[in-house]
């Protein structure tokens, strides 16, 4: 059994993986935020190295998953582990490691829409030590934690080194789709070229009416915060050529 774990910021679309590698590709199976997830552990390898008990909880959870699986690869998708690389490495040392990157604009709406920061946590600068963010963090809004949450996750997650560092924009491209970029890095994965471009149009999530408006629809104030604090990250990704408003700034 071969094994590939796939991270992000969250909503970038990890449902789709789920759903290819255990519905499309014969001989894988894949699960999205099974628990153990390593929601608390994997914020605190922020600040620690993972224990030894880490490494055989984390060890043994997934081979009980794959117990009695007639498959090749497991493929795990779980956001949560976006700073468990090392002990995904120490682990499962030929492991396959994939960060999803997404426009931090998209992410942060659609986290909004699910009331991250609003009625419910995640990780904040308290857990990254040192992080100049925990001065002002108890006065930020649900915007400008966001930003910072989408800023830091993926300068963790690159600081690591995974073996694949994608943007999503560039996998829903049926056939030029970066989906094939991971595919191609799995020794012995059986799949159908056009099964896979078919499943890149399907649809695993249900629509919604979101309350939270695109980023051109936000107040003025909310993107100003947003570019405050995500926009050199937001240039470094190829996002944007340049912050904007920074012309006026340095004039």
């Amino acid at each position: 059994m071969r094994y590939a774990f796939i991270t992000s910021t969250g909503r970038t679309g990890t449902d789709f993986f789920t759903y290819l590698f255990s519905e499309v590709i014969p001989n894988s199976w894949s699960q999205h935020e099974p628990k153990p997830a390593f929601r608390r552990r994997s914020y605190a390898y922020l600040s620690r190295q993972p224990s030894w008990y880490d490494e055989w909880y984390f060890r043994t959870s997934r081979q009980w998953f794959n117990l009695g699986k007639d498959k090749d690869w497991y493929i795990e998708t779980n956001y949560h582990l976006f700073d468990a690389t090392p002990l995904i490495r120490k682990v499962f040392p030929d492991a396959l490691i994939v960060h999803i990157v997404r426009d931090g604009r998209q992410v942060v709406r659609s986290w909004l829409n699910r009331n991250r920061y609003i009625t419910n946590d995640h990780i904040t600068a308290f857990h990254l030590p040192g992080d100049p963010a925990q001065v002002v963090w108890n006065d930020w809004n649900p915007v400008q934690k966001l930003a910072w949450y989408w800023k830091t996750v993926n300068q963790q997650a690159k600081r690591l080194k995974p073996d694949l560092y994608l943007h999503f924009e560039d996998i829903f491209k049926a056939e030029e789709s970066a989906v094939f970029q991971i595919l191609d890095a799995m020794p012995g994965i059986q799949y159908d070229r056009d099964a896979v471009i078919a499943a890149l149009g399907h649809r695993v999530n249900s629509s919604r009416r979101d309350f939270f408006p695109h980023f051109e629809e936000w107040p003025t104030l909310w993107q100003q915060q947003f570019w405050e604090i995500a926009g050199e990250e937001m240039v470094a990704q190829g996002y944007i050529e340049q912050i904007p408003g920074s012309e006026e700034r340095s004039a």
